[in-house]
């Protein structure tokens, strides 16, 4: 009977704690975003020896201002080649500075992903899915590499989401 109280306490606490989350998508939305950075802080992976090497070669050379000879497919990685090159100025070279680019945009594609759901849907729906991505083993693992994969999967996906809103809210404000 013990057990079967307690067990009804902590259900209570629980179903009150959902409610009142529910009730404030922004605070549900941080705890997410928090919960994002400590799985990617916990599962940090840093450099690898495959394409990461030759960005961060690549970058730490326009740090330098050295005269790049870099193969050719480096030439359409800038947009993940300079915002590192930025963070060796700044931090200097590191793992974590390496990955800094990668990681702040997988936590910026769980708020956007929030903001989807919650265009397309509802904030309830958006949380939701934002919940999901925050322990994503692919995202999560991904976010501490130096690879373009996921900061174009948010770029792509940022621009739809402009694009998306951009009609909605025209269609709403013309009655289309």
């Amino acid at each position: 009977m013990g057990i079967n109280c307690k067990y009804n306490i902590f259900k209570m606490m629980f179903s009150n704690f959902a409610k009142n989350l529910a009730r404030k998508p922004k605070l549900a939305l941080f705890l997410i975003v928090i919960l994002g950075i400590f799985l990617r802080l916990v599962f940090f992976s840093g450099m690898d020896v495959s394409d990461s090497l030759e960005y961060s070669r690549t970058a730490h050379d326009i740090t330098k201002e050295i005269a790049q000879n870099s193969i050719p497919t480096l030439s359409t990685r800038l947009g993940l080649i300079y915002p590192t090159a930025v963070s060796y100025r700044i931090f200097g070279i590191s793992d974590f500075s390496s990955v800094l680019f990668v990681f702040l945009t997988t936590i910026a594609s769980i708020i956007l992903i929030f903001y989807f759901g919650k265009l397309l849907f509802n904030a309830k729906t958006g949380l939701i899915a934002a919940f999901l991505l925050s322990f994503f083993p692919l995202n999560v693992v991904d976010s501490t590499k130096l690879l373009s994969d996921l900061p174009s999967a948010f770029f792509v996906a940022l621009g739809v989401y402009i694009f998306l809103y951009a009609e909605l809210k025209s269609k709403l404000k013309h009655g289309i």
